[in-house]
């Protein structure tokens, strides 16, 4: 194969560049020291991962609360509640299988949340 054909099929080949696809990974050891298991072989550190804010350890949400509620042998009351503070307590914990998804050349992985399988 001469030269400006070999040139040709590697700038065809940048016009189709890999998809990129969602995998999913299990988690070794939970944030701050994260280690998950992509594969048999790779497991990916904190180096390597980004994760969504609401898969960590006591994240933080402000919400507003607004409905009726009622005491034992009362009747409904309203109530509104501005500025309102929850925090999450099902963070990532060992054996959770996560959701990741990688950049373009895989260097890099975003874990955007916690994997739910109904088999």
């Amino acid at each position: 194969m001469d030269s400006i054909t070999t040139l040709a099929k590697m700038l065809k080949q940048n016009e189709n560049p890999k998809p990129v696809s969602m995998s999913t990974g299990i988690v070794i050891s939970p944030p701050p020291n994260a280690q998950i298991r992509l594969n048999d072989t790779v497991i990916l550190g904190n180096n390597r991962l980004v994760f969504a804010a609401h898969v960590l350890e006591d994240y933080e949400r402000e919400i507003e609360l607004e409905g009726d509620i009622r005491f034992t042998d009362s009747p409904f009351q309203r109530f509104e509640a501005k500025e309102v503070k929850s925090k999450t307590k099902d963070t990532l914990k060992e054996g959770d299988e996560v959701i990741l998804l990688p950049t373009a050349d895989e260097q890099l992985y975003f874990v955007v949340g916690k994997a739910v399988r109904f088999e």
